[in-house]
């Protein structure tokens, strides 16, 4: 036979192994779909990353502003002030343009320049606008801006186009075009994470794929690793091992592989996709021009999947037999193991919370977390034992049922907890990671913490209005505070030198004073209180104590002064200068209950010129801050949530082989019942209700290892929803592979022949 007739003969021998191995062959042509598909998925969607950054870097370069400071020798078209707004706790890059000529150049994507009180919103702004029922915020909204003018297809960004008396042309800065070298930057580059961190984020994804393919190739390996041997003893080289492991998988590889990189085709093909949960949009354009990547994907994951086949695949050498006393000594550390378990949950959350987080925030963290760790390493074993418990009580229950089922099941449950810790290892790991992986997304720096505790403290009872007075004269800044919400009450703030160990001084009417309990002469006078009175913060209003917190360098103590909130103007100051120099107020609610703080936003936006003011609550800034760590740490759960499914995807492949393997040695029972459907109910004790049962100890296990690191008061919760959801996915997973193995026993026990064993 010539060599490529040999090659033929050994494939085709491969592909009718695959379909009389019983129902192992089967699952193993399952189970290598389902992991060339999820590699090539990860892998397109490393190609995905690559080609969104590029469009994103692309676009808005393109769009970028050319300030005539970097091109003096132009003349400009445009006035502009590049500025920032937030909608739904996010902020966002929003442009506020002034052509200067009739035919200035349109900035990309923008059909015609918007007249003043008008803008031109990009449709994710308009949709977060129009949810939060303020589609008017820039005026009359005049159009769109299309997919070319903007970084990605879901960016919220627009320009605008304020009224004459909204724009300060002092303030703006002339502008001779847009795009090309030296232009400035705007929008989603400035929000969005580095391209490195989010590829470092599908490793979440791809390692777990890593783990299911080198399960998926070895499935059914003591059967192959014969053949193998046998092709080695009749002379069969690596290259004949090789084409007879093409042979077998080579067909499910493939068909994984495309189906992995359909969904990436499909987007490009069809048109931008919105991903779920995480909300960003998919640009079908970007993927477009890298279909090469997308396709190329494909080819890499099935090449190197066929790869690790023929390499993984032994080459028919004995392995040493165990020793029974070796065994023996493995079940008694399962069962200190399984001990240990509970003790180790509770000294997880105990310990932590005898450190002082002050001083000991790092050992507080690795103490933590080397007992999760701990907790994920034994809470098998206690599943496993205490299933060793109940199958001895289910055995003998058997006996008087006359239910083989549950009697080979509870025997073997009894007799190897080794097998059973490691069948319920993936599901519990699974939830305890879920867990975990959601908690550290909600990790925050120090300050934005603070901004967080402090926002659930006091919310928007107390708001910080920063007006600037070199840009707003006494008559507008007047007119805002005689227009504030009814129910408002206003303190000015005078900061002192920052270089000095000093308070802050506030000062406002008597009755703006009583208001938030602050000392204030009777009949509003002010004769009878010092013209400063010290006022220490412990004991103090908590609005007043938290705002002065945020603005003050001396955050224990604060002077509190009666008088007028704008005491007037200094002769030769600049047109807004108060007789201090501030515009920093402090507007707090009278009934103790929040202010609208939306409301008083328009209120700036439509009464002072643009980029002149902002108000928000204590730590706005950092709040913000954190609200685009906590959109950034999403990807990470929408990543790692489906990483933590498919190990455990994994785990159970790997116990529907294990189970394979144990059908087989059972396989005479279904000739002594007469019954085939006796693997059902084996299949029920032995994979069904230890992996429940390890999904239920799992879930309590992660509520309670999430105590020490949850701070309701700044936001950080573990989600119900979430925890649920998972074992809700688990609990599924859980029932396919008792159906699965089941159904692929039955047809297995339909090949056994008695063979004097």
């Amino acid at each position: 036979m010539s060599k490529a007739g040999l090659q033929r003969q050994l494939w085709r021998m491969g592909r009718a192994s695959a379909r009389r191995d019983g129902g192992g062959g089967q699952v193993r042509g399952v189970a290598l779909l389902l992991a060339a598909a999820l590699l090539a998925l990860g892998l397109s969607a490393v190609v995905a990353v690559f080609a969104s950054y590029d469009g994103i870097r692309s676009r808005a370069a393109d769009r970028g502003l050319q300030y005539q400071e970097a091109f003096p020798g132009r003349k400009p078209v445009a006035l502009a002030i590049d500025g920032f707004d937030e909608v739904g706790g996010l902020q966002y890059s929003v442009v506020h343009l002034r052509p200067l000529t009739g035919d200035a150049p349109l900035p990309p994507g923008v059909d015609h320049w918007p007249a003043p009180g008008e803008a031109v919103l990009s449709p994710g702004l308009v949709r977060a606008l129009k949810a939060e029922g303020s589609q008017d915020r820039y005026g009359r909204i005049s159009g769109t801006i299309h997919d070319e003018g903007l970084a990605s297809p879901g960016e919220r960004f627009g320009y605008a186009n304020p009224r004459d008396e909204q724009f300060n042309e002092k303030a703006a800065l002339p502008v001779v075009g847009f795009g090309g070298p030296n232009a400035s930057s705007s929008g989603d580059p400035l929000f969005i994470k580095d391209r490195g961190r989010l590829v470092t984020a599908l490793y979440l994804i791809l390692l777990p794929t890593g783990v299911l393919a080198v399960v998926a190739a070895r499935m059914g390996s003591a059967g192959r690793d014969k053949r193998t041997a046998l092709v080695s003893a009749l002379g069969g080289g690596w290259q004949a091992r090789t084409w007879l492991n093409l042979g077998e998988s080579a067909l499910p590889v493939a068909a994984g592989a495309v189906l992995g990189v359909l969904p990436g085709l499909l987007v490009a093909a069809t048109g931008d996709v919105r991903l779920p949960w995480i909300g960003y949009w998919l640009s079908s354009a970007d993927l477009r021009r890298w279909w090469w990547g997308t396709a190329l994907s494909g080819v890499a994951s099935a090449v190197a999947f066929l790869l690790l086949v023929c390499l993984l695949h032994r080459t028919g050498r004995r392995g040493r037999t165990r020793s029974t006393r070796l065994a023996a000594r493995g079940s008694q550390v399962i069962r200190w193991a399984a001990m240990a378990s509970p003790l180790l949950v509770f000294a997880t959350v105990w310990a932590p919370a005898q450190l002082d987080p002050a001083q000991y925030s790092d050992l507080r963290m690795k103490v933590y977390y080397a007992g999760v760790a701990a907790v994920l390493a034994t809470l098998p074993c206690a599943v496993a034992v205490a299933a060793g418990a109940i199958g001895v009580r289910l055995a003998g229950s058997a006996r008087r049922t006359g239910s083989p089922g549950a009697l080979v099941a509870g025997r073997h449950a009894a007799a190897h907890p080794g097998v059973t810790a490691r069948l319920v290892a993936g599901v519990g790991i699974a939830m305890v990671l879920v867990g975990q992986v959601q908690l550290a997304e909600l990790q925050f720096g120090e300050s934005a913490r603070a901004a967080r505790a402090t926002a659930a403290r006091v919310g928007t009872s107390v708001l910080i209005l920063d007006i600037r007075p070199d840009r707003v004269s006494p008559r507008r800044m007047k007119s805002v505070l005689d227009h504030l919400p009814p129910g408002t009450v206003t303190l000015a703030v005078r900061q002192p030198d920052p270089r000095l160990d000093e308070p802050a001084l506030l000062q406002g009417p008597c009755r703006a004073l009583r208001v938030v309990g602050l000392p204030c002469a009777p009949g509003g006078t002010t004769k009878a209180v010092p013209e400063r009175t010290k006022v220490m913060s412990e004991g103090a209003d908590k609005r007043i104590v938290e705002a002065v917190r945020w603005t003050s360098p001396v955050a224990g103590r604060f002077e509190v002064k009666e008088g007028a909130v704008l005491p007037g103007v200094l002769p030769g100051a600049s047109p807004g200068a108060t007789a201090d120099g501030s515009g920093l107020f402090l507007l707090v609610a009278e009934d103790g209950g929040n202010l609208p703080e939306d409301r008083v936003r328009q209120l700036l936006r439509n009464e002072l010129p643009v980029a002149s003011a902002s108000v928000g609550p204590p730590g706005a800034s950092w709040l913000i801050g954190s609200n685009l760590s906590a959109a950034h740490g999403r990807w990470v759960v929408f990543l790692g949530v489906p990483g933590v499914l498919i190990l455990a995807l994994a785990v159970a492949l790997a116990n529907l082989a294990e189970f394979l393997r144990f059908s087989r040695m059972v396989a005479p029972l279904s000739v002594l019942t007469g019954k085939r459907k006796v693997y059902y109910s084996t299949a029920a004790w032995a994979l069904l209700a230890p992996l429940l049962a390890a999904i239920a100890t799992s879930l309590v296990a992660a509520m309670w290892l999430a105590v020490p690191q949850e701070k309701p008061a700044e936001g950080i919760e573990l989600s119900g929803a979430m925890l649920t959801g998972t074992a809700a996915a688990l609990g599924a997973l859980s029932v396919l592979t008792w159906w699965w193995g089941s159904r692929a026993a039955i047809r297995q026990s339909t090949l056994w022949r008695p063979y004097g064993d």
